[in-house]
């Protein structure tokens, strides 16, 4: 089941892989926006949300896309 933060933590890293894939400085800025438009609600609404060993923290500081982040933490292997 994805709970909000799951769904935030899920679009804060297909923002970083838009904005990573942006073609042109315009859209880096404006997916580097939503990204940090989504970091600010899970800060504000999810403490914890970035916790070391937990989704967020592999998707946040070890720049995982979401499903290489819940993988690594429920122990799934592809």
């Amino acid at each position: 089941m994805i709970t909000n933060v799951d769904y935030l933590i899920q679009k804060f890293a297909e923002a970083r892989e838009k904005r990573n894939d942006a073609n042109t400085e315009t859209g880096r800025y404006y997916w580097k926006g939503v990204m940090d438009t989504y970091h600010a609600l899970l800060n504000e609404a999810f403490e914890g949300w970035a916790t070391r060993g937990s989704v967020g923290y592999y998707v946040f500081y070890e720049e995982m896309a979401y499903d290489e982040a819940l993988d690594q933490v429920t122990g799934i292997l592809k």
